[in-house]
């Protein structure tokens, strides 16, 4: 059945990103401030067309804000060959819908499979087609990058303040075992 196994790597997904989120995130020595804005500029950075130097990005620009840069530069993982086309996909629409022009139908995109011959020619037939879907997926993309991004902020940072202050208003079990100990 072919269920089954989608199932079996579900669940070990699950639990890879819930250790990700317990270990690498919410035990980090860091105020929640910087946690929070470091997973909302991975994430704004995911949805942007910068593949290629998104790491570099997100490692420069929580340096500059003061942001967690591991967990930012992580998180821009969020887009990768198997998200890049829906994330896209999202973006170019969205820009498409603000600019108030048609997107690209299926014929278009089919013209992408049969570049000219002579690779010159096909560099420049790529980036000629390029140039004509980039403004609105920059715009979409930027659009659609900020409101996740803001989303992720507050909710990370209310889930991580939230979160410690539950953990710090529990009794320290290892404070008490030690102290114990060394009676």
């Amino acid at each position: 059945m072919v269920l089954k196994p989608l199932i079996s790597w579900y669940r070990r997904y699950h639990q890879q990103l819930r250790y990700f989120i317990y270990h690498n995130i919410l035990h980090v020595d860091d105020p929640p401030h910087s946690l929070a804005l470091g997973l909302a500029i991975g994430v704004f950075l995911a949805f942007t067309p910068t593949v290629g130097i998104q790491m570099v990005l997100a490692g420069i620009i929580t340096w500059i804000l003061g942001a967690n840069k591991a967990v930012s530069v992580t998180v821009v993982w969020i887009s990768n060959p198997a998200t890049l086309v829906p994330i896209y996909w999202s973006g170019y629409r969205v820009g498409c819908f603000m600019l108030g022009i048609e997107p690209e139908g299926a014929e278009w995109w089919g013209e992408l499979t049969t570049p000219p011959t002579g690779w010159w020619n096909a560099v420049k037939f790529y980036w000629v087609e390029f140039l004509e879907i980039s403004k609105p997926l920059w715009l979409g993309s930027f659009v659609v990058g900020g409101v996740f991004g803001l989303l992720t902020y507050y909710g990370s940072f209310h889930l991580i303040r939230g979160y410690r202050a539950r953990r710090d208003a529990l009794p320290d079990k290892q404070a008490a075992a030690d102290t114990e100990n060394q009676e």
